[in-house]
């Protein structure tokens, strides 16, 4: 009976001992990485767009990174994909511009808005930091003829927007 308490006490110490291990070196290695989402609207990570440049459209694909070791910020990463355009100005200049806006958490009723202008290439990603501030937390991402504000009105157009839930260390 002694041996096997006595086994069972040095796989328990060999068990706490490799987690204990493993969650340093885990901990010591962390760099940004893309963090989970909970999607709440159809279109998931990916936003149908219409630029302003000769009704240039496309796809972009939105990741929200963050990094353990910057608490409380987060990067959003926009990525267009299978852009396209009609008209004599995409043949000239095929690249599709368009202002993106972001909200997080209670987005305008708290200044947590921010407009992103995309100069969009494909396969080119654009970076913006957040700062949501550390737990969970919601981020809207849409493109709309409309500013935030109401004060400016733009000749593009996003299908739906994106909404999701994120943890930030």
């Amino acid at each position: 009976m002694k041996l096997r308490s006595f086994a069972v006490r040095a796989f328990g110490a060999a068990a706490i001992a490799t987690a204990t291990i493993t969650g340093v070196a885990a901990t010591a290695s962390a760099a940004p990485a893309p963090a989970p989402l909970v999607h709440t609207t159809f279109n998931g990570p990916t936003l149908p767009v219409v630029g302003q440049n000769d009704f240039c459209n496309g796809l972009i694909d939105t990741v929200v990174e963050t990094d353990p070791a910057r608490p409380g910020l987060a990067t959003i990463a926009f990525t267009p994909r299978v852009l396209n355009g009609i008209g004599p100005g995409w043949a000239q200049n095929p690249v599709c511009r368009m202002k993106v806006t972001v909200g997080w958490n209670f987005g305008a009723l708290t200044g947590q808005v921010k407009e992103i202008e995309i100069l969009a290439v494909p396969g080119q990603t654009v970076r913006t930091e957040i700062n949501p501030g550390s737990g969970l937390a919601a981020v809207v991402m849409q493109v709309t003829p409309i500013g935030p504000w109401f004060s400016e009105l733009r000749p593009q157009a996003g299908y739906g927007r994106i909404e999701a839930f994120f943890l930030v260390p």
